[in-house]
């Protein structure tokens, strides 16, 4: 019988699950969809590499909607058997809570151990794969980064077209813009202010028309019919301006594309520990590097611990157990993902070290979640 039980209660929570799953992932991906809508209708992108680009995303996401799915599915499971009453009949047959939270929390912890897989390897092996992709493509459709009437950030520079056309690769009414770089500014204070690097002045460059290609991991464009400005704010009347009728500009990726170098996001925690070693103890970015590292740990861990918290709610939840297992995932996920914001940024400050820090929502959540077990018990 209690076999059988386990069986109902796991079916209950299992299709709970997929609905949330399925919910979460797509908010997420929304955003992305557009985007991949917009480069194969739009900038002449193929089915096939968008359909790749959009497999690649989805793991990224369902490490984040993976945790909520399974709060979402364990309070609304647990709160429809509250809501029907079979929690009732369940406890008047003699069968306790330990029976009825101990499937859930076994089908949950297999989850987490092959979430500690999907985020310290899989997860990160599909992101580089996805900006990989992402690379073929820039270099086959140039003007997959360019929108019409938008300014697109590139290797530090910004660049407003008023017209694309995706067919030849040109743009129309182009406008780049080179900004103050104020932190080169302020590595140079010991340096006279008549030897400033010409990058700590502002300048523009605009043309008529421009052609658009790529050529290894630089965007190359040909202006065509313009001008180019430069003026100090300090120095009054120093306004430089020249017209070209032709001018060959080249762009490196930088901070924006960056195809030799691999992202936090890209590397496995293998890799990611090892560049750990590397870094000497004063070295700041070993903080971001260490957030990063225990993040995965902590999102592997969380199904179990929303399963601790989400348990008792629904049990507890009676009448109205769904509606309230429904609003209840919604504040338990506002709540853990604000304090894990928080602890990213005292990480990231270097103030408590990212291996204790990093656990604080779970532990947080934990901690309400076993007061409520034993506020459960006692009923």
């Amino acid at each position: 019988m209690i076999k059988i039980l386990h069986r109902y209660i796991v079916k209950e929570f299992v299709s709970s699950f997929i609905f949330g799953l399925t919910v979460f992932s797509a908010i997420l991906l929304l955003d992305q969809i557009f985007q991949l809508i917009d480069l194969f209708l739009s900038k002449g992108v193929g089915f096939f590499l968008i359909f790749q680009l959009f497999i690649l995303i989805i793991p990224n996401i369902l490490s984040l909607t993976i945790p909520m799915a399974i709060l979402f599915g364990v309070l609304l499971s647990y709160g429809r058997l509250s809501e029907d009453n079979e929690i009732t009949v369940m406890k008047a047959t003699g069968i306790n809570y330990k029976t009825l939270s101990m499937p859930i929390i076994v089908f949950v912890m297999f989850i987490s151990i092959g979430l500690i897989y999907f985020n310290h390897s899989l997860s990160p092996s599909t992101h580089m794969y996805f900006r990989t992709l992402y690379k073929q493509i820039l270099t086959k459709t140039p003007l997959a980064k360019f929108d019409e009437k938008t300014i697109t950030d590139i290797g530090g520079y910004r660049i407003y077209a008023h017209k694309v056309n995706s067919k030849n690769n040109t743009l129309s009414g182009v406008n780049i813009y080179k900004f103050v770089n104020d932190k080169k500014n302020d590595n140079k204070k010991d340096i006279k202010s008549d030897k400033k690097n010409e990058e700590s002045v502002p300048w523009r460059i605009a043309s008529s028309s421009a052609t658009v290609s790529v050529e290894k991991n630089v965007v190359i464009l040909k202006l065509y019919d313009g001008y180019w400005q430069r003026s100090d704010p300090n120095k009054l009347g120093s306004m430089i301006h020249m017209n070209f009728s032709t001018y060959k500009f080249a762009i490196p990726f930088g901070d924006t594309v960056d195809f030799d170098d691999v992202s936090l996001r890209e590397m496995t925690s293998k890799k990611l520990r090892a560049k750990i070693k590397t870094f000497q103890d004063n070295d700041t970015q070993i903080y971001t590097y260490n957030n990063e590292y225990w993040f995965r740990w902590v999102l592997a861990v969380a199904p179990i611990i929303f399963a601790i918290i989400a348990i008792p709610i629904g049990i507890m939840a009676g009448k109205g157990g769904k509606a309230i297992g429904f609003g209840m995932s919604l504040g338990v996920i506002f709540v853990y993902y604000m304090l894990l914001v928080v602890a990213l940024n005292i990480g990231e400050k270097g103030y408590i070290p990212s291996c204790y820090i990093m656990w604080l929502p779970n532990f947080v959540i934990a901690s309400i979640g076993l007061i409520l077990f034993r506020k459960m018990g006692k009923k």
